[in-house]
């Protein structure tokens, strides 16, 4: 049994150490500005596959965890930008923007859960594929684990605006939602190519 000086000792360096544990969510919540690459550059500015780059600052200093993801599809001239951001649940964002310039062309918003993306088939649609999503549809009631729907979007070009825009979603209410497998394999199926995931 530890002497009264060791009893205290022990005390204080417990109460020390909850005080370091308290403080810590405190210290992360606080705004941090993260910094893509190097001098504020891209995150990996590399040509191909292999190539070392220097460690990127934290990109969800404030968050759970996040996860970033860029895929280029060539023959459509569209880059997919997806952020997934996790917390007690996770949301993702997406954006399509021109491969060429970096124009944004679409932006869906964070959305739980989060979906599936297509684009069009360049040698069908020409330099403006259409894109289609697939994400959960969540009412104003639903519980954060489970969306009463699924909408099925294509956004088609639109000259006037320089942007892909909405057509009228077709939602599939969520007893009869197939799962996410059988609907990559239908949109394969229906010529469309699955950009994420």
């Amino acid at each position: 049994m530890p002497s009264s000086s060791g009893a205290r000792s022990l005390l204080a360096i417990g109460l020390a150490s909850a005080a370091v544990l308290l403080a810590m969510p405190v210290a992360l919540a606080q705004p941090h500005q993260p910094t893509g690459g190097p001098d504020n550059g891209p995150l990996a500015d590399v040509s191909g596959p292999g190539q070392p780059v220097p460690m990127p600052a934290p990109q969800c200093s404030r968050t759970v965890a996040c996860q970033y993801a860029e895929r280029n599809f060539l023959p459509s001239g569209y880059r997919f930008q997806i952020l997934q951001v996790c917390g007690a649940n996770c949301t993702t964002q997406y954006w399509v923007s021109a491969s060429a310039g970096g124009t944004q062309l679409l932006e869906i918003d964070p959305v739980r859960g989060g979906g599936v993306l297509a684009v069009g088939r360049s040698d069908v649609y020409g330099d403006h594929s259409p894109v289609r999503s697939v994400l959960p549809s969540y009412t104003a009631t639903d519980p954060a684990c489970c969306p009463s729907g699924f909408a099925d979007t294509t956004y088609s070009w639109d000259p006037t605006a320089n942007a892909l825009l909405p057509e009228e979603p077709v939602v599939t209410p969520a007893a009869e939602f197939p799962g996410w497998d059988a609907v990559r394999q239908e949109l394969n199926n229906e010529g469309w190519i699955v950009a994420w995931p």
